[in-house]
């Protein structure tokens, strides 16, 4: 027999809200309520799912939802819980969920202690600069989960319906965890930000470099998938050719203090992964760490 999927009411209807309250809709779960801190942000999700379940105060709107999914900012979501919380807004037994990389369900605990909801949180691994590319990327997600038993099952019901690969792991290794999706997504877009300054320094226009460095930087991700980072490593590290290495540390640091430190903190690991890959002689790996500090 099917399980009955449960309505879902959404607190902020920000990109993820937007996107998950349509996500879920087209899966077949019932969206009960979306409540937003401001009500034309609840009501252009509204447009987008298709449906006016518009509300303009959340304690009305989460009384609504079997699942309570709180996608406020990441600053709000232990107050705006409190607070529904104080006010006996989730159902007894109802799930309640947040979808903060860098939170635990911890900050959940008031449903939990005085609703007797189930609590956990969800992220999805996933880059959603607008509610529409949140939806036509979510397939194949993968999104990590931790918290009640029951509400994590709950929860791997509804992002495998709507096209997520669910992991549960950790709650006390949640922040860990945000912090290897932060350097993985943003300090990818910062790292490629510092080459494409290098690049003009060099006299390229930015732009030129940026769309050529594009190839290279997709190919060396395929690499990484395909082989693991070692053996993905290329280069004048990998190789174990210190001056170029050298020459490359005189020059970026004629550019800018702040890129030299981190060529060299990237340098370092580089020798590190290199050291993994077999590449280096132990001479080279020591010459480049002293190098590099």
């Amino acid at each position: 027999m099917t399980q009955e999927r449960e309505s879902i009411s959404i607190i902020g209807a920000g990109v993820v809200g937007t996107a998950l309250s349509c996500l879920a809709h087209r899966a077949g779960y019932p969206v009960a309520a979306i409540s937003s801190r401001r009500l034309e942000s609840s009501r252009q999700a509204c447009r987008m799912l298709g449906r006016d379940v518009a509300v303009a105060d959340p304690a009305e709107a989460a009384r609504k939802g079997r699942m309570v999914l709180i996608t406020t900012s990441d600053d709000a979501i232990a107050s705006v819980c409190e607070s529904l919380a104080e006010a006996g807004a989730f159902q007894q037994g109802a799930i309640v969920a947040h979808c903060c990389g860098g939170l635990s369900s911890d900050v959940l605990a008031p449903a939990r202690e005085r609703c007797e909801a189930h609590v956990a949180s969800i992220h999805p691994m996933q880059t959603f600069p607008t509610a529409a590319s949140a939806m036509s990327n979510f397939a194949g997600t993968w999104c990590f989960c931790e918290g009640d038993p029951a509400a994590v099952e709950a929860l791997r019901r509804l992002f495998t319906a709507i096209g997520g690969r669910v992991e549960e792991i950790s709650t006390g290794n949640k922040t860990l965890y945000h912090a290897a999706a932060v350097m993985a997504c943003n300090y990818l877009v910062v790292l490629l930000e510092a080459a494409g300054e290098l690049a003009k320094q060099s006299g390229i226009d930015r732009t030129v470099a940026m769309a050529a460095m594009r190839p290279l930087v997709n190919a060396t991700i395929e690499n990484v998938n395909r082989f693991g980072p070692a053996e993905a490593l290329t280069g004048p590290i990998a190789r174990g050719d210190i001056e170029t290495v050298r020459r490359h540390l005189t020059a970026v640091a004629e550019v800018s203090n702040e890129l030299a430190a981190l060529y060299r903190l990237m340098g370092r690991r580089a020798v590190a992964i290199a050291e993994v890959k077999g590449t280096l002689s132990r001479d080279a790996a020591a010459r480049l760490h002293e190098l590099l500090q």
